[in-house]
């Protein structure tokens, strides 16, 4: 993603969770953007592909950031706190303090298989990476690496999204947590 398409999926959706996605029109992101309607409409057609991008954007961007800080953590709950943070509960903040972010997520809701896969492929990347040292160390029994991973993140997302208070964030990672860190052999 370039320089002005980012800055384009940035600001609508700080628009969008504002004014709320019905109500902010692809003139208003444009404008707040500082880029021409119709570099808008050449790059985007609809709303939903502004969300999908700002979502992807983000889940890259927090991607990068746990690994660059796990680099150099050598242990796994810190690791794993890492990607916790970038992963579910930034996000889940995020959505807790916006006016409209319920809208975004019905709207995320409806994207397409492939788009929600893309999204979900990155995630799991992005834990497999803060997990990675840990990879012949962990005693999964059947459980390969990979699907480990998705159990992680699907237990991300289930925080993120059932949500409804910033104290129960972190209560309802500690288990994860724990029963990973206890799964480590010496």
């Amino acid at each position: 993603m370039n320089e002005r398409e980012t800055k384009i999926v940035e600001t609508a959706l700080q628009l969008f969770s504002h004014y709320g996605v019905k109500k902010t029109t692809m003139s208003e992101i444009a404008t707040a953007a500082g880029v021409a309607r119709q570099t808008l409409y050449n790059a985007y057609d609809c709303k939903e592909q502004l969300i999908y991008d700002a979502v992807e954007h983000h889940v890259r961007k927090s991607a990068s950031l746990i690994s660059q800080e796990c680099t150099d953590v050598e242990d796994l709950g810190a690791r794993l706190d890492i990607a916790f943070m970038h992963l579910s509960a930034k996000p889940c903040e995020m959505m807790l303090q916006m006016p409209h972010g319920e809208e975004i997520l019905q709207i995320l809701e409806g994207i397409d298989t492939k788009k929600k896969k893309n999204i979900m492929r990155i995630c799991n990347e992005a834990i497999g990476t803060a997990l990675e040292p840990f990879r012949d160390r962990l005693s999964l029994g059947p459980v390969d690496f990979e699907d480990l991973c998705e159990f992680v993140r699907m237990s991300f997302d289930q925080i993120r999204t059932t949500t409804e208070e910033r104290e129960q964030i972190c209560r309802s990672y500690a288990p994860l947590r724990r029963l990973l860190e206890n799964s480590v052999v010496a």
